[in-house]
């Protein structure tokens, strides 16, 4: 999944917020993305080019990020708490898995899956039976 537009430098914040999130080290994270601790630090302020391979990995890093975050509703501690314990539909612990492009694949589309079976509660304001409340009225001086 290439995606085009994403100026490297933002691709390389939204990543590293992503995996610092997940406490991953500095060293998983360039050995997630296939280069050395020093190449990630170097690029840290300008990113990878937008049609590399790395960039490619990020960009599928910071999807499943927030395909967790979601299923979370954002709780650092659970995200962490799921993210590195052995998950029994997966068969393997998240974090491990995420060790390439086509492990961050695998994990999105078990958490994809997952936020669609998730029944989502409607709208309190469109809950059939719910008293409304009264609409005030204000009284216009002319």
């Amino acid at each position: 999944m290439r995606m085009a537009n994403n100026p490297p430098a933002v691709v390389m914040k939204a990543f590293t917020w992503a995996y610092e999130e997940l406490q991953l080290t500095a060293l998983e994270a360039s050995q997630l993305l296939g280069v050395s601790e020093k190449a990630l630090k170097e690029t840290s302020l300008v990113g990878f080019e937008s049609t590399s391979d790395e960039s490619e990995i990020q960009i599928a890093f910071i999807r499943m990020y927030h395909l967790l975050y979601a299923m979370s509703d954002g709780d650092t501690g659970q995200m962490i708490g799921w993210f590195n314990r052995h998950n029994p539909h997966l068969g393997a612990i998240p974090k491990d898995a995420c060790h390439n492009l086509a492990g961050i694949n695998y994990i999105s589309d078990y958490l994809e899956s997952e936020q669609k079976e998730k029944p989502v509660a409607p709208p309190s304001f469109m809950i059939p039976g719910q008293s409304r409340k009264p609409v005030r009225k204000v009284a216009v001086r002319r």
